[in-house]
């Protein structure tokens, strides 16, 4: 958000509503936070700057509130309200962003209230912005022409004359003769010897794998049924008289 667009005291009273307040006037930044019904909060936060930030004023110290800054351009604080209003007041040159905690916890951008007009951020963390790509710009140009300006102006050295050099005779340096260079006498070449033409191999002929003859079955040769026995039919017994 524009820092214009949180320009501005807003109007509010003490327990009228549980959040942050953060408007921008010409002696700087003020940010408060306040509670309501009478309940005690846990109050936390933190802002990240660039290129730097000063704190000018604690509204209620004597509550005990906890401000350190680390090193990494960041500004936390932590502190247990009721009731009534604290914050603080800084001044910062560039753009800085707020995360805003309540018991430890991020609150709604609804909770949130920024300049005059009691405007909403879109989201928590949300980031404060003064100096904009263009005006970056702009400052660095003006500061390159101040700085080109306070450069004392350099005399211009006078451009080397250029005279001519004579010319000088040119006597040629007599090439010395080539020393002679050895040839080896070359060797005669070998008598071709005769070599026959080797005979080309028959080309193979395809024999058909006999296939295995079959094995005998062995069948059992049957056994001759026994030849009939005679028996005589015995005779009756006499009867007793």
């Amino acid at each position: 958000m524009n820092v214009n667009n949180i320009k501005g005291r807003p109007k509010f009273t003490s327990g009228q509503f549980l959040g942050y307040i953060l408007w921008k006037q010409t002696d700087g930044f003020h940010l408060r936070w306040t509670t309501k019904r009478r309940k005690a909060y846990n109050f936390q936060g933190k802002i990240v700057f660039h290129p730097k930030l000063k704190i000018t004023k604690i509204v209620r110290p004597e509550t005990g509130i906890k401000i350190h800054e680390t090193g990494e351009k960041t500004i936390q604080w932590n502190t247990i309200e009721k009731i009534k209003i604290n914050g603080l007041d800084f001044v910062t040159p560039g753009n800085f962003t707020l995360e805003l905690r309540i018991n430890k916890k991020k609150i709604k951008p609804k909770s949130i209230f920024l300049g005059s007009q009691m405007k909403k951020p879109e989201s928590n963390p949300f980031t404060i912005t003064q100096i904009t790509t263009e005006e970056k710009l702009k400052k660095e140009v003006k500061r390159k022409l101040k700085q080109k300006i306070k450069e004392p102006s350099r005399e211009i050295e006078p451009a080397p004359i250029y005279e001519l050099i004579p010319e000088l005779k040119y006597e040629p340096i007599p090439e010395p003769e080539p020393e002679p260079v050895y040839e080896p006498t070359p060797e005669p070449e070998p008598e071709s010897v005769y070599e026959p033409t080797p005979e080309p191999e028959p080309e193979p002929v395809y024999e058909p794998i006999p296939e295995p003859e079959p094995k005998p079955v062995y069948e059992p040769i049957p056994e001759p049924e026994p030849e009939p026995v005679y028996e005589p039919t015995p005779e009756p017994e006499p009867e007793p008289v």
